[in-house]
């Protein structure tokens, strides 16, 4: 029984890590590129989502001790798109996740204590994306998950 039992999770793990994007598929070009396409075909249930996770972090609360945007929360969905769209600095986080940065100066994002940031930063989860579509993802787009934004330097 045990030994069924670790044959399943390993072909389980297996499988997962066979549809995930695998590291070496996303280059920083490759993450810019997503990213362009992602800000302009994301739908509204992936911003929902998003801006759900934020606010239940806490980035709203204009807290002086804890990380919180200072712009306007109207302003925040633009942001973010252009965030996606023109980012500074990508970078992969773990097996499929990018973080996207974009400094917006003079413009002050948000602040942690007295510390003001003039950039914003976006986590997308890329596990939908099969490897094999890195290269004609718009299909798979959908179930990308915006994970979280907040303010950061």
């Amino acid at each position: 029984m045990l030994n069924t039992c670790l044959r399943i999770l390993t072909l389980w793990f297996a499988a997962a890590s066979a549809l995930a994007v695998e590291r070496p598929a996303l280059s920083d070009d490759r993450l810019h590129q997503l990213g362009r396409q992602l800000a302009q075909s994301a739908g509204s249930s992936q911003w929902q989502q998003l801006w759900q996770r934020v606010r239940n972090a806490g980035y709203l609360n204009p807290e002086a001790d804890q990380l919180h945007f200072l712009v306007e929360q109207r302003e925040l969905p633009r942001l973010a798109r252009e965030t996606l769209a023109h980012a500074d600095q990508t970078g992969l986080r773990g097996h499929a996740q990018a973080l996207y940065r974009k400094d917006f100066a003079p413009t002050v994002t948000g602040r942690i204590n007295n510390h003001p940031m003039t950039a914003l930063c976006l986590l997308v989860d890329y596990r939908a994306l099969p490897a094999s579509m890195v290269d004609a993802p718009h299909a798979y787009l959908a179930g990308v998950s915006l994970l979280s934004s907040y303010p950061c330097d």
